[in-house]
């Protein structure tokens, strides 16, 4: 009976103790859309917002507030996009920060740039959003649009990763 009681008790803790460590581990979510119809890539990167009010308050003051202040919000998309960089075959690739936007538990930061013309053999991908603040950040980012999915798991020790293509990939159309 004592051992049932104790079982008991400990799996009440445990199921109460489990929403409070649910959001520990630090993960960002970024796709990259090869998407054809609108000519461009479409990077989208998903943040929980509870990482980035914390982010916000470190590198900007303890007053930033990124749920009211839209220039907290705009701050932390131009950290966000300082951070992330794509390299086409050896050459960088200059993205454009859209801007960013609320929903729900996450805030979304959007950039783009025309597809590139060159023939697709390695898409170079640094993030290293958070990591200076969180040294268990990690930036998974997903390749979308040319083939199957591919994801890459970025970390402080290794920020930056590569896609490689096989030569059939080709240019955009």
């Amino acid at each position: 009976m004592m051992r049932q009681t104790l079982w008991l008790v400990l799996s009440a803790f445990l199921c109460f103790c489990a929403p409070l460590q649910a959001h520990q581990m630090k993960t960002a979510i970024t796709k990259l859309l090869f998407n054809d119809r609108s000519g461009q890539l479409e990077v989208m990167h998903r943040f929980y917002l509870h990482d980035a009010e914390h982010a916000v308050k470190h590198l900007q003051g303890k007053a930033a507030d990124i749920h009211k202040e839209e220039a907290a919000r705009a701050q932390f998309a131009a950290y966000v996009a300082s951070h992330f960089q794509l390299t086409l075959n050896g050459e960088p690739l200059q993205l454009k920060l859209l801007g960013s936007e609320l929903d729900g538990r996450h805030i979304w930061v959007y950039q783009e740039i025309a597809l590139p013309k060159a023939a697709l053999k390695t898409l170079s991908v640094r993030h290293d959003s958070l990591m200076s603040i969180w040294p268990a950040q990690i930036n998974v980012v997903n390749l979308e649009g040319r083939g199957p999915v591919r994801t890459l798991k970025l970390s402080k020790p290794a920020p930056e990763q590569r896609f490689d293509f096989p030569a059939t990939a080709g240019s955009a159309p």
